[in-house]
């Protein structure tokens, strides 16, 4: 059993996962099989404080003493902390209030290479804004760049049937960015805060 307490629900997976990989290593005696319970890691969000993870993978050897295949469950774990991992190594930028790429293209060459090596599964790009201004100029915003970094992805070789763009506008913040209550008032300094909630999120939803 693993237990701890992650940043957020793909930090946990991919805890989870390295501890998966470094039993393989281990695992060479013929007839073994071993469980990873991840249900004890637990992060924001969950349900519960102990809340289980949608999946729980599993490593097996064979009577030969040849590791089992990973299942696909197993491999859209591994595939879905690898996208996080690489979506968060660097800062993807927009210009000001419109969607060309300011800066991140390191950031997502490391994301098609993931997308590519992974193309057995659907990637949605999430784009989210901060909550200042209009609602629909926001969701406008965020479909806008979401199809920008898919774009970018395509020129770099993922499949166009592999990525999906969607935008969320400000209805998913990480944070709230006024808390103050100051609003968005005109000439008002930006907020570190309001920079968290403008992000690209990348997720797998299916088979591809």
């Amino acid at each position: 059993m693993i237990s701890g307490y992650a940043v957020d629900k793909a930090t946990a997976e991919a805890a989870c996962q390295t501890v998966v990989e470094a039993v393989k290593d281990r695992v060479s005696l013929p007839g073994v099989f071993a469980k990873i319970d991840c249900r004890g890691i637990s992060y924001p969000g969950s349900a519960v404080v102990r809340s289980p993870l949608p999946t729980t993978p599993e490593v097996g050897v064979a009577a030969s003493g040849k590791p089992v295949e990973p299942t696909s469950q197993q491999a859209q774990v591994t595939c879905q902390s690898r996208l996080a991992e690489a979506g968060k190594s660097g800062f993807i930028r927009f210009e000001k209030g419109s969607s060309p790429l300011l800066a991140g293209q390191e950031v997502l060459d490391r994301v098609a290479v993931v997308a590519k090596e992974c193309s057995t599964f659907k990637i949605e790009i999430g784009g989210h804004t901060d909550t200042g201004g209009a609602a629909d100029l926001n969701q406008r915003l965020s479909e806008q760049r979401a199809n920008t970094v898919r774009d970018f992805l395509i020129s770099k070789g993922v499949p166009a049937d592999q990525v999906i763009a969607k935008g969320y506008g400000e209805s998913q913040p990480l944070v709230n960015d006024f808390p103050n209550g100051n609003s968005d008032t005109p000439g008002q300094p930006d907020s570190p805060l309001r920079e968290q909630n403008r992000r690209i999120e990348f997720k797998i939803i299916g088979s591809n």
